[in-house]
């Protein structure tokens, strides 16, 4: 693990638990922590250089995520990616992304309809970190702003999840490049305020995805 959370000593506890859980969180859906793996809960606390109370909180929020998995024998274990749970997640996700993005189609202020088309637009590095977050910061762009804050805390779970399973797509510079042009007429649709084209593209979008991993992720 030379995971380096830059904790500061001076930081109230509380704090430090935020920091660590944001540094290991990231580090778990860009993939730099591989799945399945284990650590030991001390020796991970030594290399971030703190205490193991706010790592111990920041690990709890983490196993609330599904994210890791905690032993009475202080190690943790990363979750591993699997076929079940892929199937799972993209179940909801085919009914929930489409159903939240139609309600941003509706009612969103035509401004943030606008700022997401740009984004559709936007150039990045081309480095599969990069990617990532450019994607969930499109998606989170939709559905963040359909109103409906149970929807939108039960989609920002299921991202989390997800995310692992998208980075094995973004080895795919073909199939990342045809991601980005659906980006575009998903927002193309936004601004046409097409609540049914919008919805539809959505969820071919997603299902696609979820294609591809399957056939890209054989060991899963």
């Amino acid at each position: 693990m030379t995971a380096q959370a830059q904790v500061q000593p001076g930081l109230h506890v509380a704090t430090k638990a935020e920091a660590v859980y944001q540094e290991l969180r990231s580090r778990i859906l860009d993939g730099s922590i591989k799945p399945a793996s284990t650590l030991n809960q001390e020796a991970l606390a030594a290399t971030l250089g703190l205490s193991i109370t706010p790592l111990r909180e920041a690990l709890r929020r983490l196993e609330s995520e599904g994210l890791v998995r905690l032993t009475a024998h202080r190690t943790m274990t990363i979750a591993p990616l699997t076929r079940r749970e892929l199937h799972e997640l993209y179940a909801v996700r085919l009914k929930l992304d489409p159903f939240a993005a139609a309600l941003t189609a509706e009612q969103a202020p035509d401004a943030t309809l606008v700022e997401i088309e740009q984004l559709a637009r936007r150039r990045v590095n081309r480095t599969p970190r990069a990617l990532l977050q450019h994607n969930r910061s499109f998606h989170h762009a939709i559905y963040s702003n359909c109103g409906n804050l149970v929807l939108i805390g039960v989609l920002d779970q299921l991202w989390n999840r997800t995310d692992r399973y998208r980075l094995i797509v973004l080895q795919n510079r073909i199939q990342e490049r045809a991601a980005e042009e659906e980006h575009r007429e998903i927002a193309a649709a936004l601004l046409g305020r097409d609540a049914a084209r919008v919805a539809d593209l959505v969820h071919r979008h997603v299902s696609k995805t979820q294609r591809l991993i399957e056939q890209l992720a054989e060991e899963l």
